[in-house]
């Protein structure tokens, strides 16, 4: 159980820096972009946070993945 509520928290701290990155990439203007990427993406690489972007969703995956092995291991 305890576990479970530390990837809760390890989930909702990459959502709170993913949408912190999101913001801070709205503030970069960009005059042009392509279809494949996307207006946020070519945001997010023309202002330097793609490393953070991946840290931030890797936080997220990660909380998942412990809440989920947690959810499904069986009690001895």
């Amino acid at each position: 159980m305890k576990r479970a509520i530390i990837g809760g928290f390890i989930s909702l701290i990459g959502s709170i820096w993913t949408l912190a990155v999101i913001i801070s990439a709205n503030n970069y203007i960009i005059t042009g972009w392509s279809t494949p990427p996307g207006k946020l993406l070519t945001q997010i690489a023309g202002s330097d946070l793609t490393l953070w972007f991946g840290i931030s969703i890797a936080l997220v995956v990660l909380g998942i993945v412990i809440m989920m092995i947690e959810y499904f291991k069986e009690d001895s």
